[in-house]
């Protein structure tokens, strides 16, 4: 998966260092941090096929979280 800039996107986190392929672009609406992610083909298939889709959080605290579907444009807003 990749984390893709929308057309709501209005904040980016960028990797000191990184390329732009790092960076990750958000829509932040002062409670929440909103990120989109673009699947592969390979991952699409998988999906397809039956594969789960894992959510990682690092840390013992668990912050609230929801995964979910959306039909967002890629690319910046018009």
């Amino acid at each position: 998966m990749k984390p893709r800039r929308t057309e709501i996107s209005n904040q980016v986190f960028s990797l000191p260092g990184g390329t732009e392929d790092n960076d990750l672009w958000l829509h932040n609406d002062g409670e929440r941090l909103i990120s989109c992610w673009q699947l592969t083909d390979e991952e699409r298939s998988a999906v397809a096929d039956g594969a789960l889709i894992e959510l990682v959080v690092w840390g013992q605290g668990t912050p609230p979280v929801a995964i979910r579907t959306c039909n967002h444009k890629v690319g910046a807003s018009a």
